[in-house]
């Protein structure tokens, strides 16, 4: 039932009288330290009217009428934000003598209490004082102030509707669920607490005695075996012997499956171990060395999902997976709460076979042959191996008989080398669109390419993987981390140096009578030189096998190499890098390029990259700009700094020795902030 109140006209005695009541009450609430900090500000004022006097040429009657005049202001602020609890009481105790909410909330046995509109309490029954810890509840003292913080290790709850978006306070050395129930018409509302100290107890538990899986494979058993035997042996068999001290330091159970291949289960609460000393599992292993001091490498995917064993077994395949697309020498810890990276800083090895590339060769062309169409993307902003890749997965396309289609920017300076090469071909007349022609040519068996790039949000078009379910990626960058895309086939290889290298050991494998184009050739050897700068940098076997077939198809080196001469115009941009330098740890320098700038910039960036490289005492350089409302990083390494490691910090990624990164922010100056921090979180 609401209260109402009749207004009266009021006379001169009435106002008289309420000033005499109101006085009476400011006494009855009135503190010591209200007493004390009016005192204290009836001091301040009066120094200052004293130094004022002497100072300002006003008169004392003047300055006096200032000083009451202030002091009454700060009084009436003072207290009416002082009386402002009491008011809302007393309007809650106005509420609970004309209904019988009090009634109501005694009789409940479980803690219920009433509060005003600032969370005050006015009302509490038996059940909620005893979960306090007190006799009566304090007017005007709001419910926050008998809570406590939660400690982190029980933030982690069961995930369930009714666990959602509640509120969890600690009271007591106990945890409560928290439950709110407004009453609008009276501006109060009803707070219901749940013991779940018992329930959080058990989910500890039970996650606690959670079994763990972790798969383990030798990365280079491969390049191993070319030692002596007995070597190899020797060094499996210290492998071996400290996986087994690991296992059996966590009370754990290894096996091995296959030929230096491990599965292990363990109890969910050594993980805790593990993660703080950052799995050095990895470094203890990489202290083996084999021949002429080639470091034994692990690699080891770990889950502890919510979930049955089988699932988690599952997930512990797919983070070894991942593990070995990001270059080996790591660890993937897959969790309720995401996916987790440990180690990485050791250089992937160069494969020699080239079986892979067969196998994933032939079951790219069974999903060509069945297409109705192809499209093929790289990623934004293209760039030579981008677009070399993109004509070799074309060129295939043709050879399955399938019709092949490019998204790319056909306004792109920076391709517009590669555009005049490719002009003389007629077959290519069609072949070239743009995003928005790409979406109207989905259909129902549409296969999906994507090259030199696995990330969703950097390629030409995002849009399409939700329309299309065929999805192919060929990349040789470092996976970033999970996706919501699920291609049929994931081919990611870290040791290789170049997207075009790998297409071309694909087109090596299924050409037989047919050959390439000169001008196809000529551009998937222009991918291969970029990425290993002009095959000065993370070149294998394979790289110079696969230059060495492009060159049988007819690529000219010297017509190559035209694509990468500089104009004056790039030279003098570039310029504009170097003359920002700052050396970071001794060893890294971070150019920024800020002002004016436009999309050429980006490429000027990787230039600027590769030229700080060449510094006195440098091993890795960081060239940074801003290009339409975004900080473009490019990063370039001598092969001892993880540099897509340390750009992953900023949701970049990319090779070991060369990557990038888009940030969000206005100027170059705002990153190099955000990028000391992965530095040095890299570092540490």
């Amino acid at each position: 039932m609401a209260s109402y109140r009749i207004k009266e006209k009021r006379r001169p005695m009435d106002t008289l009288i309420a000033i005499k009541k109101g006085v009476r009450r400011m006494k009855k609430i009135a503190t010591k330290n209200d007493v004390a900090v009016l005192i204290a500000v009836a001091c301040f004022i009066l120094v200052a009217f004293a130094i004022l006097l002497e100072r300002v040429a006003l008169t004392p009657l003047f300055l006096g009428m200032i000083a009451v005049f202030v002091y009454l202001a700060f009084l009436a602020i003072y207290w009416s934000l002082r009386m402002k609890p009491r008011q809302n009481t007393e309007e809650a105790e106005v509420f609970l003598r004309t209904d019988n909410t009090e009634i109501w909330i005694s009789n409940l046995q479980a803690p219920a209490a009433l509060c005003d509109g600032e969370d005050n309490l006015v009302l509490a029954n038996a059940a909620f004082l005893e979960a306090l810890g007190v006799e009566k509840v304090a007017a005007g003292r709001p419910f926050s102030a008998y809570c406590r913080t939660v400690p982190a290790e029980y933030l982690a709850l069961p995930e369930n509707e009714e666990n959602k978006n509640k509120e969890i306070v600690l009271i007591n050395d106990k945890l409560f669920r928290v439950g709110r129930s407004s009453l609008e018409e009276q501006n109060l509302h009803m707070l219901f607490l749940e013991d779940v100290t018992g329930l959080f107890e058990y989910f500890r538990r039970y996650v606690e005695d959670r079994t763990a899986v972790a798969y383990i494979v030798i990365d280079n058993i491969e390049e191993l075996l070319q030692y002596i035997q007995e070597k190899f042996r020797s060094a499996a068999s210290e492998v071996e012997e400290i996986l087994r001290n690991w296992a059996a330091s966590m009370n754990g159970v290894i096996r091995s499956y296959e030929r230096d291949k491990y599965i292990m289960l363990f109890d969910y609460a050594h993980l805790s171990e593990c993660v703080e000393s950052r799995f050095n599992i990895l470094d203890e292993v990489r202290s083996i060395r084999v021949g002429d001091g080639m470091p034994v490498t692990v690699s080891i995917g770990v889950s502890c999902v919510s979930g049955t064993l089988s699932y988690r077994e599952q997930m512990a395949q797919a983070a070894l997976d991942m593990a070995l697309q990001r270059g080996g020498d790591q660890v993937v810890y897959k969790n309720d709460t995401g996916t987790e990276f440990y180690g990485g800083k050791t250089k992937a090895v160069h494969k020699r076979a080239n079986v892979r590339a067969r196998v994933m060769g032939n079951a790219i062309v069974g999903l060509m042959v069945r297409a109705d169409n192809v499209l093929i993307m790289g990623h934004n902003y293209g760039d030579y191996d981008s677009f070399g890749a993109s004509i070799g997965i074309a060129r295939l396309a043709m050879f399955a008989g399938a019709e092949p289609r490019i998204i790319v920017n056909r306004s792109d300076e920076n391709l517009r080398s590669c555009f005049d090469k490719i002009a003389a071909c007629e077959e290519y007349d069609d072949v070239f669109i743009t995003e928005s022609e790409a979406l109207e040519m989905v259909r129902p068996r549409t296969l999906l390419i994507v090259v030199d790039v696995n990330n969703v949000s950097n390629t030409v078009c995002p849009k399409l993987f939700g329309l299309v379910e065929d999805t192919v990626i060929v990349d040789h960058h470092t996976k970033s981390g999970n996706t919501d895309v699920k291609p049929k086939i994931s081919y990611i290889e870290p040791s290789a140096s170049s997207a075009s290298e790998m297409v071309a050991e694909i087109l090596e494998q299924h050409m037989t009578t047919k050959r390439l184009l000169k001008e196809e050739a000529e551009l998937l050897l222009s991918g291969i030189l970029l990425d290993t700068k002009q095959l000065t940098k993370n070149t294998g076997t394979r790289t110079y096998g696969a230059a060495q077939f492009l060159r049988g198809e007819g690529a000219n080196p010297s017509e190559t190499n035209e694509l990468f001469k500089t104009d004056v115009n790039d030279m003098i941009k570039q310029g504009r890098f170097l003359s920002h330098v700052l050396v970071y740890k001794d060893n890294l320098a971070i150019a920024v390029c800020d002002g004016d700038t436009d999309a050429s910039y980006r490429v000027i960036a990787a230039k600027a990259a590769d030229a700080l490289l060449a510094g006195k005492g440098i091993n890795a350089s960081f060239a940074l700009v801003p290009i339409n409302g975004r900080v473009h990083v490019s990063a370039r390494s001598d092969g001892t700094v993880n540099v897509a490691k340390i750009l992953e910090e900023l949701h970049g990624g990319g090779h070991f020795d060369s990557a990038g990164a888009q940030v969000d922010e206005s100027t170059g100056l705002a990153t190099v902030e955000r990028l000391k921090k992965a530095i040095d979180k890299y570092i540490n």
